[in-house]
């Protein structure tokens, strides 16, 4: 009889410390530890516009694939300062598969689309979402990734990316100085311009010169070059002003190939952002 009680001891012990050691490897193995990447598509990163689309990868380290795990990532929306807000800031985009009627598919004939959302299931290791950048500005976006379990949170992490954005207006526009007469025709000028926005928040500064800080750029339009100094918010010149008579100038070109950037700081090799392939439009 003593001998059964010992050995029932020791088997209760055994099953409690073995319960122990899984309970504090279930422990251990709640993490939502993940690396946040610019995707390697875009080569670079020193020329987002407002309007573009941005790429980034998520690989989650020890992905569980238990079937009552799921993964969570968010954007942290909080600070306005830091262009934080989605569907005001930027769009946060998943990439799913939708079905010519729309409907959600895996059918070969299915195409991708992106919806923007408040939070995406992560399924995989390594996995993707997207960016709409919709305001210029220098942005700090944060995202966190939780572990759920049956539904219940048990692990979560976050990780931070830069990146700045301008917004570029291109435009062209014509002004009658002159009225005709019965001795001369009506005179035109046609002028080419841009403006640069960089952001409205005080951090705001990507291409604002300062006392360290100076921006000058190299227009090439039609195959001329046109220089000058950056000026955020103002009208700037790309191109000389045609003068004509009789009307006004015919544009003949739609595209300014490429605005090239010089950014010179106080100790430092200049930095360069090139802007190519930008539309004009009539003002």
């Amino acid at each position: 009889m003593r001998n059964y009680l010992y050995f029932m001891y020791l088997a209760i012990l055994f099953s409690c410390s073995t319960e122990d050691r899984s309970s504090k490897s279930e422990i251990r193995n709640h993490k939502a530890d993940f690396i946040l990447t610019k995707n390697i598509e875009r080569i670079d990163w020193s020329n987002i516009q407002t309007g573009e689309l941005l790429k980034f990868d998520v690989k989650i380290k020890d992905f569980d694939t238990s079937p009552d795990v799921q993964y969570v990532l968010k954007p942290i929306t909080t600070d306005v300062t830091k262009h934080q807000r989605n569907k005001l800031d930027y769009n946060f985009q998943e990439e799913i598969k939708v079905s010519a009627s729309g409907i959600i598919s895996s059918a070969k004939d299915s195409i991708l689309i992106r919806k923007t959302k408040d939070s995406i299931i992560i399924k995989r290791p390594n996995s993707s979402f997207f960016v709409s950048i919709l305001n210029p500005g220098n942005f700090t976006q944060q995202y966190e990734l939780r572990k759920m379990s049956a539904n219940k949170y048990v692990a979560g992490s976050t990780q931070e990316i830069l990146f700045s954005a301008v917004k570029i207006e291109v435009y062209t526009w014509n002004e009658q100085t002159d009225n005709s007469t019965l001795f001369s025709n009506s005179k035109h000028s046609r002028y080419y311009e841009f403006i640069i926005d960089d952001g409205d928040q005080t951090n705001d500064t990507y291409l604002t010169n300062s006392d360290s800080k100076e921006n000058t750029y190299v227009a090439l339009y039609n195959g001329n070059k046109y220089n000058g100094s950056i000026s955020i918010n103002k009208p700037m010149t790309f191109s000389e002003k045609i003068n004509t008579q009789k009307g006004a100038q015919v544009v003949p070109n739609w595209i300014l190939s490429e605005l090239k950037i010089t950014q010179k700081r106080n100790h430092e090799p200049d930095n360069i952002i090139n802007y190519n392939n930008l539309i004009l439009i009539q003002k």
